[in-house]
C-alpha cells in the first residue's frame, strides 16, 4: 500500500483541470468555479466538487480520512453551434471517456463514472446546449501515520506465544534484514 496518499483539494482541483484541458484541446475553457457563468469562451467545462461524505472503507490503514467525492463536469456549447445536439453529446462521451477510470496523477481511487446526461437546471446557462459528466472517487484527507520516517519498522522479529514478550526476546527470529531508514 502507498502511504502517501494525503491530498491537497486545491492540488486535486488543479490537476482535474488540467487533465481535462490536455485530454480535450479543442475546448476552449476550463475552469472551476467561475464567477462569470454567461460569458464563457465556448466549447467550455466547468468543473465542481460537489459534496463529499465517509467513504465505506473508513480507515485505509493510515488513520486518515476516506472520502467519497462526488465531481461534475459540464459541457458547454453555444446553441447556434451547428449540430450543437449531436456535438455535445459526442464531447459529453469524449470527456467521460477522458474522466473513466482517471486519478489525475494524483494518489486518489479511480474515478468511476455515473451519470453522461444533459443538464438543464442551471438557470445562468439557458442559452447553452450543456450535457454533464458526473463521477465518484475515492481520496484520503489528512496526514498519514505512517508519514514519520521513524514509524516505519527497519527489523522485524517473530516469536511464538506464549514465549512473547521482553522477557523472551532471544527466543525471537530475525525475519527481515535491517533497512537502513
Amino acid at each position: 500500500m502507498n502511504a502517501q496518499t494525503e491530498i491537497d483539494l486545491d492540488a486535486l482541483h488543479d490537476a482535474v483541470i488540467a487533465g481535462i484541458a490536455a485530454g480535450m484541446p479543442a475546448v476552449a475553457s476550463v475552469q472551476a468555479y467561475p464567477v462569470e457563468r454567461t460569458a464563457l469562451d465556448l466549447p467550455a467545462i466547468l468543473v465542481d466538487l460537489e459534496d463529499m461524505e465517509a467513504a465505506s472503507e473508513r480507515d485505509p490503514g493510515t488513520e486518515q480520512l476516506a472520502v467519497l467525492t462526488r465531481w461534475r463536469a459540464r459541457l458547454i456549447l453555444g446553441f447556434r453551434s451547428a449540430d450543437v445536439h449531436r456535438q455535445v453529446r459526442k464531447g459529453a462521451g469524449q470527456l467521460g471517456h477522458l474522466v473513466h477510470l482517471n486519478r489525475w496523477g494524483m494518489p486518489v481511487g479511480p474515478s468511476r463514472v455515473t451519470i453522461i446526461g444533459p443538464d438543464p437546471f442551471d438557470p445562468d446557462l439557458d442559452q447553452y446546449e450543456v450535457w454533464v459528466v458526473e463521477w465518484e472517487q475515492v481520496v484520503h484527507l489528512g496526514p498519514s501515520v505512517w508519514d514519520c520516517p521513524l514509524s516505519v519498522p527497519t527489523t522485524v522479529y517473530l516469536g511464538w506465544e506464549p514465549e512473547t514478550g521482553p522477557e523472551n526476546v532471544g527466543e525471537y527470529s530475525q525475519v527481515a534484514p535491517e533497512v537502513d531508514p
